[in-house]
């Protein structure tokens, strides 16, 4: 059976994991746009142009059409253009299987509703959402990098992100944190510290022993900040209870804030870290998350 070839379209992604261009296993991964647009007047421009049945599209669209013809699936990340990338490869290549696959809570994001009318499968990572909106579910994907230079071996925890109204939480959980001995960084975005390219995230990641990860209210799919900690064998503290049904979950790996005992975290952070988790990567990978949609594959029950 002639394997399913796969187009991937999600501008953030490819710029966060440094990514080449060139086909691996059977996908390409590549910007659904052109560059990025700062100026506020010429992206309500762009967004114009792509809505409308206008020709001269490539001047926005990134180099994809140009490959497009010889994948079976094009996958879109939900963003403020895709339902125009969506109508444009309905268009173009009628028949062609699109996906739109979210990446973000549907709240924080478009509604699915806004590719009813269109040609296209709609899919997500949170489970909640799958379940909300019936749409097919995928969980996120990791592209380890090299992290570069181990850490100095300190017990420090790390956190990177917004505020987004996770403050207090935040605050208590570093307070235990230092409590229990363990070193600290918590870069709040706009608050004690800048924007951070992904690559520097992946750099101080890696120079501690514990990842913090407090998804946003009502976010039931997993972050990145799990996915790294197990790609880079590092301890996880989050508030997510949902963590407990993910096959990689280990009580000596994995804390749980809120339903932990607060008192068991000295403890936590001094027990090793269980290697044997590690048969679980492969489950997260770009090609696993590829083969999910692949409808020549077993069905996957949502959740």
């Amino acid at each position: 059976m002639k394997k399913t070839k796969t187009l991937v379209l999600i501008d953030s992604l490819y710029e966060q994991y440094g990514l080449d261009g060139a086909e691996r296993n059977g996908i390409l991964f590549l910007p659904m746009l052109r560059g990025r647009v700062e100026n506020r007047a010429l992206r309500a421009l762009r967004k114009l142009h792509l809505s409308l049945p206008l020709p001269g599209k490539n001047l926005w669209l990134g180099r994809w059409p140009r490959a497009a013809e010889d994948y079976d699936t094009v996958v879109l990340a939900d963003a403020g253009n895709t339902p125009n990338v969506v109508r444009y490869l309905n268009r173009r290549w009628p028949g062609k299987r699109v996906i739109v696959w979210y990446r973000n809570p549907a709240a924080a994001s478009l509604p699915p509703e806004a590719f009813g009318r269109l040609d296209c499968e709609v899919w997500s990572f949170d489970p909640a959402d799958c379940a909300a909106h019936r749409l097919g579910y995928n969980p996120q994907f990791y592209i380890p990098q090299d992290p570069g230079p181990a850490g100095d071996g300190e017990q420090e925890a790390f956190f990177v992100g917004q505020d987004k109204g996770r403050g207090q939480t935040l605050a208590r959980l570093e307070q235990a944190l230092q409590a229990a001995g363990c070193k600290t960084r918590f870069c709040i975005v706009g608050v004690n510290s800048p924007r951070l390219p992904y690559w520097e995230i992946v750099r101080r990641g890696a120079s501690a022993r514990v990842i913090v990860d407090c998804p946003c209210e009502g976010q039931s799919g997993l972050t990145l900040r799990p996915l790294e900690a197990l790609f880079y064998q590092k301890k996880l503290i989050t508030t997510s209870p949902g963590i407990r049904q993910q096959d990689f979950y280990h009580p000596h790996n994995v804390f749980v804030w809120g339903q932990d005992d607060p008192a068991g975290l000295k403890d936590f952070l001094a027990r090793p870290y269980d290697i044997r988790v590690d048969r679980f990567r492969a489950g997260y990978s770009l090609e696993a998350w590829a083969a999910r949609f692949d409808p020549t594959q077993p069905e996957e029950t949502n959740p």
